[in-house]
């Protein structure tokens, strides 16, 4: 039979048709022309040709689909879909390195010149990005600060407090470093299963002077992962101790400096702003203004998953599926949101070869249970690969 004329663009939108039905119609139009008695099997010459054309024609029809979808965010891919965000003016996340602010305690006055690395247990390097002097401090230690930034980008960077506690080339006049608050600002490169969600989220609140629009323009920071600002549109304090009309932005990552210039630059007039931190910035017009938020407290989480599991178990890859699948769901949780036990065990499940799971998870490695873990307002939690064990053949 002919090949139907209802595919293409449509009212119902593209419709393509299958290689059969092309194929179908290809022998359809041979036969009008050369005839019944034409053989048209695979090992025939016009069954050969057949082919050919149908599969060229199904090849150039899912091209004409593909171009159809690359227009929408819910169905783009790859450059397409970065495309498809500049046209709402949001851009996709590149990599980027992280910073962070180190306090180093020296022997006396010393000065440790830009360039100069340090680095955590596990390795992660950090370079100094001007000199420190130190200084004397009224309880006579000689100490400075300086900002430093990871020698490659990425999220892993992003490393707790008091982790950067090593100097690569050991000096005998640097008696200890660290880093008073976590690195900030690594970003690994956005897939587009999280830019998608992202784009649809800032379609819906562009960046703007409300206080959601102010969430979608802190969102496009490197290292930002969510932002959760509370309004208190009473006038009294609220049960967080938060001021009468005003808004108390939670970020999970960032710089603080990106944080409070894109504050200022999207913040409507006579909107009160509160936080512990205090960032002084300069506005548009030149004039200084001082921006309050508070970063969200991240909370580490520890997995243990003891399993049961059969021949179709892959022991070379089936405990990191394990681990990404429960790491990967961990880490989209947005700030506020409880992890709740029972959700890890479908993604467990979820792995070819498992007849029976036991999940226990928690904050502290030495104390897991199966206790769901509830977070506060400005509170969310992650989850490394590093933090999941996985006993095969343990329940």
């Amino acid at each position: 039979m002919p090949l139907s004329q209802n595919w293409g663009l449509t009212e119902n939108g593209f419709i393509a048709p299958s290689y059969e039905e092309v194929l179908d119609s290809v022998e359809d139009d041979f036969i009008s022309k050369f005839g019944t008695d034409i053989v048209l099997t695979s090992n025939s010459n016009f069954g050969i040709l057949a082919r050919l054309i149908a599969w060229r024609e199904t090849l150039m029809i899912q091209e004409l689909q593909k171009n159809y979808y690359s227009a929408f965010i819910s169905t783009a891919t790859d450059t397409s879909l970065d495309r498809v965000g500049s046209n709402i003016d949001v851009g996709r996340k590149v990599e980027h390195p992280a910073s962070a602010l180190i306090e180093v305690t020296t022997d006396g006055e010393y000065l440790i010149e830009a360039g100069e690395t340090f680095e955590t247990e596990d390795g992660y390097v950090f370079e100094l990005e001007r000199d420190i002097t130190t200084t004397q401090q009224p309880d006579g230690s000689w100490k400075g600060t300086g900002w430093v930034e990871s020698d490659e980008p990425g999220a892993m960077y992003n490393v707790e407090a008091n982790k950067i506690t090593l100097e690569s080339n050991p000096d005998d006049n640097v008696l200890s470093v660290t880093n008073p608050e976590p690195a900030n600002g690594g970003q690994d490169f956005e897939d587009d299963e999280t830019y998608r969600a992202r784009l649809l989220e800032e379609n819906e609140a562009k960046p703007g002077p409300t206080a959601w629009g102010m969430k979608s323009a802190l969102m496009e920071l490197p290292g930002v992962r969510d932002v959760n600002p509370v309004e208190n549109d009473k006038g009294y304090p609220n049960k967080w101790g938060d001021d009468p009309y005003s808004v108390h932005i939670y970020i999970l990552g960032g710089n603080d400096n990106d944080i409070a210039h894109t504050i200022v630059n999207h913040m409507a007039e006579g909107i009160t702003l509160v936080g512990s931190r205090a960032i002084d910035v300069m506005d548009a017009t030149g004039n200084p203004r001082t921006v309050h938020f508070d970063h969200a407290i991240d909370k580490p989480v520890y997995v243990k998953v003891t399993l049961k599991v059969n021949e179709g178990w892959n022991d070379d890859e089936g405990a990191d599926d394990v681990k990404a699948a429960v790491a990967d769901y961990i880490n989209h949780l947005i700030i506020g949101k409880t992890l709740f036990l029972t959700r890890l065990y479908p993604l467990v499940y979820s792995v070819d070869g498992i007849d029976e799971a036991v999940i226990e998870i928690g904050t502290n490695k030495g104390n897991m249970g199966g206790q769901d873990i509830v977070n506060e307002i400005n509170e969310a939690v992650s989850c490394d690969e590093s933090n999941i064990e996985v006993d095969v053949n343990g329940v």
